[in-house]
């Protein structure tokens, strides 16, 4: 920890002569981001160069709570585990910033920040890609849901046939029943693959984010309030347009929504907030609930198709959201805290001035 302080205080950082202080010129000199924070002194103890242009604060106005609230803004809300160690990421301005927070002791905090903006939209790209593209394992699961179903349907039929002359029309109706159930596990699944293959060609245009919300609020509310769930929205100043087609939308935010009151069935208080803010080129529609949240396992398979941990689900729901997104040249973020909440972020292009409204 000294050698901590002799770097932090050495005159490099007051923009003198670096002198002997090698450790602070090579923080100085490296193409990552670091920054140190007391929270006893409730102070940033150092922030080098590159953090600096980082967050385009070169005469370094960003003090400590702004900071904190930036790059830890559950620190006390959470325990330490779900935050010390975790790989985070942040839109700050036009950039991606992917940053990882260590505790150095029970004082101090040392984070470390990088620049990912493009290796993220070369990432999405390609997971975009790969899940649109992956027909054998999609087709295999599309056997398996509908082949259950199927399966259970003749059965069910072939019993009743054999037995009908034996049968009471009480026990007859109970089998033509289950029958129907299954047909209608059948029916939502084709649903689910009709909407996966809907709108292959957008209508991409500039759409009021104001009016657009104000619409879905006006048809989502009722159901929700019936099912005790609170529903609202923040637009952030200076949010617009969006460059969009608006069918895909209502169906991306009506998706996560509806994710989104499942995950508050059991939750005291439940309550949904849809923000939308403006950052650089995208605007950023961000739909957050109180509900069970997520573990880690569970958000790595959040996008494989036919994984789902709904009982009625077909697991197909957040994977046709992102392909909606993509197709709209955006992206998606989902970040989950086990029994805190859930927030997906949908990045779309900000819309064009110069196009009618």
């Amino acid at each position: 920890m000294d050698d901590f302080f002799i770097a932090s205080t050495c005159p490099i950082i007051s923009n003198k002569e670096p002198g002997n202080c090698l450790y602070a010129h090579i923080m100085e000199s490296i193409d990552l981001g670091v920054v140190i924070l007391s929270l006893k002194r409730q102070e940033i103890i150092f922030r080098n160069k590159f953090a600096s242009e980082l967050f385009q604060d070169s005469e370094d106005k960003l003090g400590y709570k702004a900071l904190l609230t930036l790059l830890l803004p559950n620190y006390g809300e959470v325990p330490e585990s779900d935050i010390i160690g975790k790989t985070n990421t942040l839109w700050y301005k036009n950039r991606l910033l992917g940053y990882t927070p260590y505790m150095i002791s029970d004082d101090f905090i040392w984070v470390i920040i990088r620049d990912i903006t493009e290796r993220s939209r070369l990432e999405s790209i390609a997971e975009a890609v790969n899940s649109m593209e992956n027909t054998s394992y999609i087709f295999s699961g599309i056997r398996h849901e509908l082949g259950n179903p199927i399966n259970s349907i003749k059965m069910t039929l072939s019993v009743l046939k054999k037995n009908i002359s034996h049968y009471s029309v009480s026990a007859t109706e109970k089998f033509v029943d289950r029958a129907m159930t299954e047909i209608s596990r059948v029916e939502f699944l084709l649903q689910a693959l009709k909407s996966f293959s809907l709108f292959e060609n957008p209508d991409i245009h500039n759409v009021n984010i104001e009016h657009f919300l104000n619409n879905f609020i006006k048809l989502v509310s009722d159901d929700l309030r019936q099912a005790g769930i609170k529903i609202n929205h923040v637009i952030i100043p200076p949010v617009n347009t969006i460059s969009a087609d608006p069918r895909l939308l209502h169906q991306v935010i009506l998706n996560l929504t509806t994710n989104a009151s499942d995950a508050l069935s059991q939750c005291e208080n439940p309550q949904i907030i849809i923000r939308a803010e403006k950052k650089e080129d995208f605007v950023t529609l961000t739909v957050e609930d109180n509900g069970i949240g997520m573990t880690e396992e569970e958000q790595t398979n959040l996008f494989k198709p036919f994984y789902t941990t709904k009982a009625r689900g077909t697991g197909l729901g957040l994977m046709i959201a992102l392909k909606m997104v993509t197709l709209m040249k955006g992206h998606m973020e989902i970040k989950s805290y086990k029994d805190i909440g859930t927030k997906v972020s949908v990045f779309i292009p900000a819309g064009k001035d110069n196009e009618n409204k």
